[in-house]
């Protein structure tokens, strides 16, 4: 059992090293200079959008079947948190490939089935701004990011060369009342990451599970084929952008921007700008 496990962790650290890769160096203070070394970046199916609902298009019959997130309330073996410099990133750990959560039916291929890599989140320095998608040009002040990769390309790194390669759940936040005054869970492991590059690991209580993050209803929700929004901006994702928000402590929102990026500097505003629809249809789903 060590042995498999052992060897299993090793999987997992040559993913969250190809994950950090993926991520690299770049800057949101000009992201328009992104494509100058990433190209994928001036693509013409970029990603975050304004989601407007009125012109949200119906889905097509063979994406009639229901979204759904298996295993989103298991509780991993452990949770590795990291600030990048770029954001608050989580990797779960499990015991097994087979008690990871996957992502089936909706908007995805039919059949296949995508498999959770990582979450983590992209706020404002205020409560005005923060999320990367908006509703009708409204902007919430936080916004999760649950990232899956298609099962059948094996990894995280060989899916981002498909157009179909990657599935990522949005959620957006708004501070709550006082049930949630107390702060989250995953907010917790913040103040000891203060410092880009530093991480650390949550064991036995500390964990917890995708549902308790951002809830667990993916009936109503918006879908489009877009990219990663950071480089290098992959054109391999096809979002699903859940309508309506999730309630949000204000002590965990703060707790994110008392982040530090690269230089020092508090990690905040880590939202890429609105990119232009072009060609691409939103399709609405329970709506």
């Amino acid at each position: 059992m060590g042995q498999k496990r052992a060897g299993y962790y090793g999987v997992l650290f040559v993913a969250a090293c190809a994950l950090i890769g993926v991520n690299g160096d770049f800057s949101y203070d000009d992201p328009d200079r992104w494509a100058e070394t990433d190209p994928d970046c001036g693509g013409s199916r970029q990603s975050p959008i304004d989601i407007v609902r009125a012109t949200a298009a119906p889905p097509p019959l063979e994406h009639s079947a229901p979204l759904l997130l298996e295993g989103g309330t298991r509780k991993p073996v452990s949770i590795t948190v990291t600030n990048n410099g770029h954001t608050a990133q989580y990797m779960f750990s499990w015991t097994t490939q087979i008690e990871r959560p996957t992502l089936v039916g909706g908007p995805l291929p039919f059949g296949a089935p995508y498999v959770f890599q990582q979450l983590h989140f992209h706020w404002g320095a205020d409560n005005t701004r923060g999320s990367e998608h908006t509703f009708d040009g409204q902007k919430f002040p936080l916004e999760v990011h649950f990232v899956f990769f298609k099962l059948e390309y094996g990894s995280f790194e060989q899916a981002l060369a498909h157009p179909d390669g990657l599935a990522v759940l949005g959620a957006m936040y708004e501070v709550g009342d006082e049930k949630v005054k107390a702060g989250a869970k995953w907010a917790r492991p913040l103040p000891k990451i203060r410092t880009a590059g530093t991480t650390i690991t949550l064991e036995g209580r500390e964990v917890f599970s995708l549902e308790s993050v951002a809830g667990g209803d993916w009936l109503r929700y918006y879908s489009y084929p877009g990219s990663l929004t950071t480089p290098p901006c992959s054109e391999s994702v096809t979002w699903i952008v859940r309508d309506g928000t999730y309630p949000v402590a204000q002590k965990s929102l703060d707790e994110l921007r008392n982040l530090r990026d690269g230089n020092d500097q508090p990690l905040v505003d880590n939202f890429r700008p609105l990119q232009p629809l072009n060609d691409r249809t939103v399709v609405r789903y329970g709506l």
